[in-house]
C-alpha cells in the first residue's frame, strides 16, 4: 500500500476565482486588498503626456514618495495612525501602520517637468513625453 500526502481539496479554479472576487468585493478598503496588491491606478495616455490616477484615500500629502529614475515611476505610501480614547480609568488606543508601493515602467519622459498633486484623495502624476527627435538619414548606394 502506497501512502499520498494529502493536498486538500483541489477545487475547480473558477470556484477559487468566484472566492477571490468576493473576497475582493466584501473586503474593498485600503488597508486589506490595496495593502496587498498596493493602491489603485489609472494610466492615460495622449499626445503629449501620461496622466497617473491613483486613489488614496485618507493619506496625507507627507506620507507619499514619488521618484523616477531609470525609465521607472515609483510611488511610495507609508501611512501610521494613532488613536486614543480616554474614558474613566480605561485608555483604549489603535495603530494602523501600512505601506505600499507601485512602480510603472515609462520611456521618453520630459523628467524635469513630472507634476504631481493630490486632491481629495486622488493622486494624479502628469509625466510630459519628451519629443523624439528623427534621426533617420536616408542613405543612397552608389
Amino acid at each position: 500500500m502506497r501512502l499520498v500526502p494529502y493536498r486538500g481539496l483541489e477545487v475547480d479554479k473558477s470556484v477559487n476565482e468566484v472566492f477571490s472576487m468576493m473576497d475582493e468585493f466584501f473586503n474593498n478598503s485600503l488597508t486589506q486588498s490595496e495593502r496587498k496588491n498596493g493602491f489603485r491606478l489609472d494610466v492615460l495616455e495622449n499626445d503629449k503626456e501620461y496622466i497617473i490616477e491613483g486613489e488614496l484615500p485618507g493619506v496625507q500629502r507627507e506620507n507619499i514618495q514619488i521618484d523616477f529614475e531609470n525609465n521607472l515611476l515609483k510611488i511610495s505610501v507609508e501611512q501610521k495612525n494613532e488613536e486614543s480614547v480616554e474614558e474613566k480609568n480605561y485608555v483604549h488606543r489603535e495603530r494602523k501602520i501600512f505601506s505600499m508601493e507601485r512602480v510603472l515602467k515609462f520611456k521618453d519622459i520630459n523628467s524635469e517637468a513630472i507634476e504631481a498633486k493630490l486632491e481629495q484623495g486622488i493622486l494624479t502624476v502628469k509625466l510630459p513625453k519628451q519629443e523624439i527627435i528623427d534621426t533617420k538619414t536616408k542613405i543612397e548606394i552608389q
